[in-house]
């Protein structure tokens, strides 16, 4: 497996270096356009006239970091079909690797692409805007850790499980395309089978974290009955919430629809493997 691994990261780097300079030179753009913005803004204040900035450079340039995301999605996706739909698939299932194996190096190779972009982002933002802005790399670090609390530390923790349970289902509904129900197969439709198992999926979630309304605290780690806690907007409906933000800066998560998100996580990955294993014949 871990072969497996080095194989998929050879054979998909230097793609995720391309994207990796398009974000650097889009973040450049970004910073640089601010600075100009300060600039011209300090100097019309001080004469008087109207500020000045190019908001067209600012918005062109988060959309190709959007973009450039996107597509990094989209390529770390299409390397699992290719698996099911392309030759290379024979070479892939020629290995003495288990189908739980397969997806289990798909989503490592997953993970740490996206755990590099998101790092190379903060981190060359950083320090571009220390030297861009004469501030202190460790002042603007220490700044930075300031902010991170419980509760942004929870919102990580749900938006990872979401994004974990996401890939999974899309793992799950390309492995499904390729399996013959009564001679027929789903081929091309699988996108619209994921988009129903994942409305399915977050209507479920919500039913269970409404049903079984305990939520554990990131501050103080009790668990607490909803109807006992002070949230920002007690709404009727955001009960089945899994994160709720309480008045005194306390964060909230739903247990059941965290343990819920976690099930359908492994369930879909070991159906996945399964069916690669027993039901898929290339």
């Amino acid at each position: 497996m871990k072969k497996y691994i080095k194989y998929e990261i050879k054979g998909s780097y230097k793609f995720v270096f391309g994207i990796i300079a398009i974000i650097i030179l889009a973040s450049t753009m970004i910073q640089l356009n601010i600075s100009k913005t300060m600039e011209l803004s300090e100097a019309a204040l001080g004469l008087g006239g109207n500020l000045g900035f190019t908001p067209f450079i600012l918005i062109i340039s988060i959309l190709v970091i959007f973009g450039a995301f996107l597509t990094a999605f989209f390529y770390i996706i299409g390397s699992f079909r290719k698996e099911l739909y392309e030759d290379r698939g024979y070479l892939t299932f020629t290995l003495p690797l288990t189908g739980n194996q397969v997806v289990g190096a798909k989503f490592i190779v997953a993970m740490i692409w996206f755990t590099v972009l998101g790092l190379v982002v903060a981190i060359y933002n950083l320090i571009f805007a220390s030297l861009l802005f004469s501030g202190s790399w460790l002042e603007s670090v220490r700044g930075i850790l300031e902010l991170v609390n419980e509760g942004v530390l929870a919102l990580g923790v749900t938006s990872i499980l979401s994004s974990i349970m996401t890939l999974a289902l899309i793992y799950f509904t390309i492995a499904l395309s390729r399996v013959s129900i009564r001679n027929k197969k789903i081929g091309g439709l699988w996108f619209i089978l994921f988009l129903v198992l994942n409305g399915l999926t977050g209507y479920l979630t919500f039913k269970i974290s409404a049903a079984f309304p305990y939520f554990l605290s990131a501050n103080s780690f009790r668990i607490l009955h909803y109807n006992t806690l002070d949230v920002v907007a007690n709404l009727n409906n955001d009960i089945g919430n899994i994160i709720l933000f309480g008045r005194n800066y306390d964060t909230y998560l739903n247990i059941a629809g965290l343990l819920i998100q976690i099930i359908i996580s492994v369930g879909a990955f070991l159906s996945t493997g399964y069916l690669i294993e027993k039901k898929i014949d290339l």
